[in-house]
């Protein structure tokens, strides 16, 4: 049915990386500086913080930057795209991965390196020493105003009792902008459905 492409394409905008990572400004910039002296860090959060968003935009002006999702990786999945040789490795959802010994070893052994994790950060011994950024939980206000954010950008067919109810959703599972942008995306084909058969 044609909502549920449309559905698809529109939670593919809502969740796409914005211009302009609100509410993180320390942190992006802790993270940018981090990243141009080619320094490792680890960036730590709950999920729906803006953890990879953050790691994304330190090695966007990076020329040979190697992106590696770890989430539901093996050692040897991973070990090829690991050992090429990249300006900064930058390594996502490490917490997903299956780190056996080997694993544990090469991360260690990567430099420089961001790698993605959450919490408790202190359970990877493999990152021990390196720089934390940690991405705290969003507030409802500021899930609120992320939603605003997105809602006013892409034009959604929401309201403000939307934009509401979707940061409440957010806040609700640990202050997760994921969970509240894709009650947006739902809100805003809710919407478009009603709309579409008050014309029919």
């Amino acid at each position: 049915m044609w909502l549920d492409a449309l559905e698809r394409r529109l939670l593919e905008r809502i969740l796409a990386p914005p211009p302009k990572l609100l509410f993180r400004e320390r942190q992006l910039e802790r993270a940018l500086e981090l990243a141009a002296g080619g320094e490792s860090f680890v960036v730590y959060g709950p999920i729906g913080t803006g953890k990879t968003t953050l790691a994304l935009a330190a090695v966007r002006g990076l020329e040979g930057a190697a992106y590696v999702s770890a989430s539901a990786r093996t050692y040897s999945a991973l070990r090829s795209k690991l050992l090429k040789p990249a300006a900064c490795y930058l390594i996502d959802d490490y917490t997903m991965a299956a780190r056996d010994p080997r694993l544990r070893e090469l991360v260690r052994s990567l430099k420089p390196k961001i790698v993605v994790v959450y919490p408790p950060v202190g359970a990877y011994e493999e990152l021990e020493g390196l720089v934390r950024v940690e991405m705290p939980a969003y507030s409802l206000e500021e899930l609120e105003e992320i939603c605003r954010e997105r809602a006013a950008r892409l034009a959604l067919a929401v309201d403000e009792e939307d934009v509401r109810a979707a940061a409440r959703a957010g806040f609700e599972h640990g202050g997760n902008a994921r969970i509240a942008l894709m009650v947006l995306a739902e809100r805003a084909v809710a919407n478009l459905q009603r709309a579409a058969a008050l014309r029919a």
